[in-house]
C-alpha cells in the first residue's frame, strides 16, 4: 500500500467488541477541548468484531470538498477543527469509509434527545479520529485501553508502529499489519511477564531484607 499518513487500525481477529475504545476515546476528546463524543465505532455483528474509525486517506475528499476548510490535511493526518465547521455535511458523503459524523455533545444537565439539541444555538458539527493529536504524552487514547491489543497505530512512512501494551498476541498483529500495508510482516517483540512464582520470590525476599534492616540486622 503506498500510503504515507499515520492511522489507527483494528485487527478483527483480536477485537472482542468490548467497547473500552469508546470509551477511552470520550475521556482523550474531553481533555483536549473536543466534543465529548467517540471518533471510534465498534462495531459487532455475526461476521465479528471491529472498531472502525477514520484511515486519514492521504488525498483526504473529506478535506478537499469542505467549504469553511474545517478539515485540513496538513499535519501527517486530516485535522478537524471543530469550531471552523458550519455542518453542512458534504465530508460526511465525500468520506469513503463512512468515518466522518455530523453530531452534538448531549448536555448532562437536561433530558433533550439528539434530534432536539441539534438546532441553533448547539454545537453540530463534523468529527472524526484525529490520532489524540495533543494528547498528553503522545500515542492514541483507544490503542491504550484495548484489553486485547487489537488496535495500532500504524506509521506506513516510518514503519515505527505503536501498538497497545496489553498486546499479547505479536504473531498475529504483526501478520495482520503485513496484510494491510502490503508489506514484510513487522517483528514485534512483546515482553514476557515473570511467572508469579518467581514474582513471589522475589517479594518474601524483598520483605526479608527490609525486615532486617528494621531490625538493624542487615549486612554492611
Amino acid at each position: 500500500m503506498s500510503k504515507f499518513h499515520d492511522f489507527v487500525i483494528c485487527n478483527p481477529e483480536l477485537c472482542v467488541g468490548c467497547k473500552a475504545c469508546m470509551k477511552a476515546c470520550v475521556k482523550e476528546a474531553t481533555k483536549r477541548g473536543k466534543l465529548a463524543i467517540p471518533r471510534i465505532e465498534a462495531v459487532k455483528d455475526a461476521g465479528g468484531n471491529f472498531a472502525a474509525q477514520c484511515r486519514q486517506c492521504d488525498d483526504a475528499p473529506c478535506a478537499a470538498v469542505c467549504p469553511t476548510a474545517a478539515l485540513r490535511n496538513s499535519k501527517g493526518y486530516v485535522e478537524v477543527f471543530e469550531r471552523l465547521c458550519v455542518g453542512c455535511g458534504l465530508c460526511t458523503v465525500a468520506c469513503p469509509y463512512g468515518a466522518v459524523h455530523l453530531g452534538a455533545e448531549v448536555v448532562p444537565s437536561t433530558k433533550e434527545s439528539l434530534a432536539d439539541i441539534c438546532a441553533d444555538g448547539f454545537m453540530n458539527v463534523a468529527y472524526k479520529c484525529d490520532i489524540c493529536d495533543g494528547k498528553e504524552g503522545g500515542g492514541s487514547g483507544c490503542v491504550e485501553a484495548c484489553p486485547k491489543g487489537a488496535l495500532a497505530i500504524l506509521k506506513p512512512s516510518t514503519g515505527k508502529h505503536i501498538y497497545g501494551k496489553k498486546l499479547k498476541d505479536g504473531a498475529k498483529m504483526s501478520e495482520f499489519i503485513g496484510r494491510i500495508l502490503e508489506c514484510e510482516p513487522p517483528v514485534i517483540e512483546i515482553a514476557e511477564k515473570a511467572p508469579k512464582a518467581a514474582k513471589a520470590a522475589e517479594s518474601a525476599e524483598a520483605n526479608l531484607a527490609n525486615a532486617k534492616v528494621e531490625k538493624g540486622e542487615a549486612d554492611v
